[in-house]
């Protein structure tokens, strides 16, 4: 399963930011536990190669390449001596060394095991189209953005990885064609635990800011297995039915599939219901709020000590059909 943390630090944003000791605890517990913490690319060959894992593996990676990674990240990877991947908007780097990293920065930590991967270059709405723009135009835009990031990486680091993370963990069947068209795994921020059922496309990732970054959540989410179900394409975007239906099938039928639940926005319960041996469907019984928004779903596994997860993504544009503005 995959970490994904944005800035360390008590003097930035709460919603994406994890406190320096309570990072360095997070660190301690995989290492004291004895997780392999891999580099991001090892686990996702692993996975798309049919590989059976270790049972405790995990890979850590960061968004948007903010100084405290360097300044107070760093050095407690290096202790453990732990890989970790930096997904960087390129057009920030070398801007304001107060909140953003240089390219020196990224090529020292690079030198000590990082991997540095694409952001995007603006870290713009992928899926958002200008006004008046086309279908092809939005698309060239795009395109356009991603490989001017994937260049600068190379130009001044060496190599670039094709490994991209969404802004903002927003994606849409579009978005996935152009980066499956452009020979990339994409990453989200999608809770659940990476499969071989997966969709290379959109990666899940345990979100560790804010409220999420809780101590003993972590010790479950670092456990978590990948739902047994069947690969699932559901749209993100939402359209007229603000009570979105998602599927879930199981591939196999001696679960404790009495025991699946699903949480909506909110974090409380929805309703679940199955409709074959191993079809089940989830839908919230109130209206998804504007923005972003998931269900999440758990099931026990076959010892009870562990969690299958999934994650579904959900956005929501304003009644007006504009885009709603970041908090």
């Amino acid at each position: 399963m995959i970490l994904q943390y944005h800035h360390v630090s008590t003097e930035t944003p709460s919603i994406t930011s994890i406190a320096p000791a309570l990072f360095e605890e997070h660190m301690d517990y995989l290492a004291n536990q004895g997780f392999e913490v891999w580099p991001l690319g090892r686990l996702v060959a692993a996975v798309r190669a049919g590989e059976s894992l270790p049972p405790h593996v995990v890979a850590i990676t960061f968004d948007d390449a903010y100084v405290s990674i360097y300044d107070t990240a760093f050095p407690i990877l290096k202790r453990h001596g732990f890989p970790f991947t930096i997904f960087v908007a390129t057009e920030y780097i070398d801007t304001n060394p107060d909140q953003y990293l240089s390219w020196n920065q990224l090529r020292e930590m690079k030198a000590a095991g990082a991997t540095i991967a694409n952001h995007s270059h603006t870290h713009t709405h992928l899926l958002r189209r200008n006004a008046g723009e086309s279908p092809d135009d939005w698309r060239r835009r795009i395109k356009a953005d991603i490989e001017h990031a994937q260049t600068l990486i190379e130009q001044h680091l060496g190599d670039a990885t094709k490994l991209i993370a969404y802004p903002y963990g927003e994606y849409d069947d579009d978005v996935i064609g152009i980066i499956d068209e452009m020979g990339f795994t994409g990453f989200g921020q999608q809770s659940g635990a990476v499969g071989p059922t997966s969709r290379f496309e959109v990666l899940p990732r345990f979100p560790m800011g804010g409220p999420y970054s809780a101590f003993e959540p972590l010790k479950t989410k670092v456990a978590t297995r990948p739902m047994p179900i069947r690969t699932v394409t559901t749209s993100p975007l939402v359209g007229d039915n603000l009570r979105p239906v998602l599927t879930l099938d199981l591939l196999r039928t001696d679960l404790r599939q009495d025991q699946l639940v699903c949480y909506g926005p909110g974090g409380g319960r929805i309703e679940v219901k199955q409709v074959s041996p191993s079809r089940f469907t989830a839908q919230a019984g109130n209206d998804i709020p504007v923005g972003r928004s998931r269900y999440n779903c758990t099931m026990p596994d076959e010892s009870g000590a562990r969690f299958y997860w999934f994650s579904q993504l959900w956005i929501r544009k304003e009644p007006d059909g504009s885009w709603y503005p970041e908090p």
